[in-house]
């Protein structure tokens, strides 16, 4: 389905209505903005409700920290890994997964930014030489 530029600008100033303050998104508006799209059925609802959803996602992403290590990290290091993104990024929610593939160190995801510091990769760039 091909949505228009009025339909996405529409949809991006509805996602603006529904950021707090902090900048992180406020669910519940987003669900009632949601909602009274479905009720109301605006004109290209189904494309803007595509739109506004498309817009959620994305900023979901953005404020969330998806960190993948080789081994269970200690509290500590999760602290530590915590402290060095909040300094960067404000608001981030945080995933914490196990990914035996890596061998050793992590990767680090926020949105399309990635921080690889594991010896997979460095195994993969070596290789390449």
């Amino acid at each position: 389905m091909k949505i228009s530029k009025d339909v996405q600008g529409s949809a991006r100033r509805l996602l603006r209505l529904c950021l707090q303050p902090d900048g992180r998104l406020d669910h519940n508006l987003v669900r009632r903005v949601s909602q009274e799209i479905s009720q109301r059925k605006p004109r290209n609802y189904i494309a803007l409700l595509i739109s506004f959803c498309d817009f959620v996602r994305l900023e979901e992403k953005r404020h969330t920290a998806i960190i993948r290590s080789a081994i269970e990290l200690t509290e500590s290091e999760k602290i530590a890994i915590m402290a060095k993104l909040s300094a960067k990024h404000v608001g981030l929610s945080y995933q914490w997964d196990i990914e035996p593939s890596l061998l050793a160190g992590f990767t680090i995801q926020i949105a399309d930014d990635v921080i690889d510091a594991s010896v997979k990769s460095r195994i993969e760039r070596l290789s390449c030489i």
